[in-house]
């Protein structure tokens, strides 16, 4: 399920959905301004750019697995769910 943001013109879905490998850029988080101040200082908010080294699997309870430059962060699913990215 891709969603439209009014404000962009390209198509955007959640961390939770996207591809393995592929390079992205956070375009919205949507959460409380606590979670969004724990992501920002793992280095990651609005026009982050990443890599997706790895996507979780709820099932076995696997993270999913980010490269923001040199740094690697492990998020789950719940949060990956409130991130909006664009490849």
């Amino acid at each position: 399920m891709n969603i439209e943001r009014g404000f962009r013109s390209e198509k955007v879905d959640y961390l939770s959905r996207f591809p393995n490998g592929l390079h992205g850029t956070v375009v919205d988080v949507i959460a409380d301004a606590e979670l969004q101040g724990c992501l920002m200082g793992m280095g990651l908010f609005v026009g982050t750019r990443f890599q997706l080294l790895r996507s979780g699997e709820a099932a076995y309870n696997i993270p999913f697995v980010l490269a923001i430059g040199e740094t690697r962060i492990a998020l789950g699913r719940e949060i990956a769910d409130m991130i909006l990215v664009e490849s």
